[in-house]
């Protein structure tokens, strides 16, 4: 065999070992937390822009986090995210590591976050990002507010007499 025909199985019974390690130190180890915020970068008000979002996970609790999985969550069919997923093999307590994803926009408006957990640590949700959000949409929701208020003041004086 050649030098790199032999480094691929051993680079996929490493990781084999990664996991299988992993799952029990995970056990041993005990529960932890994380936290995790989402952000972007650049210009996503139109189709076919391109932008990147960062997502920070923070290992918030007393035992490290082990293989965490940061997933964007919301997308819309139209729209590329790359990669689909980012992984962590290890965050430390008190740790923060940011993992980017570049997304290029589709013609459907959405809202997203972003998931994360780990073997030993719960899912959590991060901020929720609009992208964004359309004039006209603001403005009918400003409406339908306005007479709900309108409506609310009305009924409350009747009340009151």
């Amino acid at each position: 065999m050649r030098k790199k025909q032999r480094i691929v199985p051993c680079l996929v019974l490493m990781m084999l070992g990664i996991i299988a390690v992993g799952g029990h130190a995970a056990a041993e180890l005990g529960d932890t937390n994380l936290f995790l915020t989402l952000d972007t970068q650049w210009e996503h008000s139109h189709e076919g822009d391109t932008f990147a979002v960062r997502a920070d996970v923070k290992n918030i609790g007393e035992y490290p986090a082990l293989i965490t999985r940061i997933h964007l969550e919301n997308i819309p069919d139209n729209w590329d995210v790359h990669p689909h997923q980012q992984l962590i093999l290890v965050l430390m307590p008190g740790q923060t590591k940011a993992k980017f994803f570049v997304v290029q926009r589709g013609e459907t408006d959405a809202t997203i976050y972003a998931t994360a957990h780990s073997y030993n640590a719960p899912l959590v949700q991060s901020n929720m990002i609009a992208i964004p959000v359309s004039l006209w949409i603001v403005a009918a929701l400003s409406m339908v507010c306005g007479v709900v208020l309108y409506r609310e003041t009305k009924i409350r004086k009747k009340q009151e007499k």
